[in-house]
């Protein structure tokens, strides 16, 4: 069942709290682009925490997919919609029309199925990301979520930590990139979230191990990038399952073959 909201504008400035690989000025600039740009997780973080303060119970019900289609820089004013009528929202810079980043909230696609299994062995020399033959694969990544920014994280998307009995809510863009599966497994040290979906089945609360499970579907090319489709769910320890999430990134922009 459809989650109820209701439409609301706002502006705050998003910003990055560990400013590593492409989201470091000094990295980011290397690649050709103006500076650190905010995770795309930590933008949904601040939607996820809209509709939670809002009263929905987003973090068990909630379904929705996203694009990222330009960098929001770190530290930028930036114009946040959510549009009940047709369960949209959008990331607009203040002087600009065209959209950073839309969505869809509500959305209706079936969330992907993830097979079980044996996962591969994390091998002891990761090799590139790109070959066919890692389509299709099982792989599987765990750990603990650092709680050492967990309450700036919260302070910066407005996103309540509060789950009752004592228990704190990991915010969702602390968790909602499961990018570190593939980390694990291969040689990607830059990727770049460009589209994806995810299906909320419960929160995270602080000291549980995030169990990662997924496949890789396919390798494509789009503007000369080089992009990994992905699909995972995540867990806890005791099989209560957190989300489920498609995610494309990029992992060879074209810059970088020039």
């Amino acid at each position: 069942m459809a989650t109820q909201f209701h439409s609301r504008e706002w502006v705050t400035q998003p910003r990055n709290l560990a400013a590593v690989g492409i989201h470091d000025d000094e990295t980011a600039k290397k690649l050709g682009f103006a500076g650190g740009f905010v995770p795309g997780v930590a933008l949904y973080e601040h939607i996820a925490a809209e509709m939670l303060n809002q009263g929905t119970d987003w973090l068990h019900e909630g379904r929705a997919s996203y694009q990222f289609r330009r960098p929001v820089y770190s530290g930028e004013d930036t114009r946040f919609t959510v549009n009940a009528e047709d369960n949209t929202f959008t990331l607009r810079n203040m002087t600009e029309d065209a959209p950073r980043a839309l969505g869809k909230l509500n959305i209706d696609d079936p969330e992907p199925s993830i097979p079980n299994g044996t996962p591969a062995v994390v091998p002891a020399t990761k090799p590139p990301l790109g070959d066919p033959a890692q389509i299709g694969v099982l792989f599987r990544h765990e750990r603990m979520i650092d709680t050492t920014n967990l309450d700036a994280s919260a302070a910066l998307t407005g996103f309540p930590r509060d789950g009752g009995d004592r228990r704190r809510i990991v915010p969702a863009g602390q968790w909602t990139n499961p990018v570190g599966m593939l980390g694990a497994y291969f040689d990607c040290p830059t990727t770049i979230h460009f589209q994806g979906a995810v299906w909320h089945h419960n929160p995270l609360y602080d000291g549980e191990l995030l169990i990662t499970r997924g496949v890789i579907t396919e390798f494509y090319e789009r503007g000369g990038n080089q992009v990994v489709h992905f699909q995972v769910v995540e867990e806890t320890a005791d099989g209560r399952p957190i989300a489920t999430i498609d995610h494309h990134s990029v992992y060879q922009l074209a810059r970088a073959k020039e």
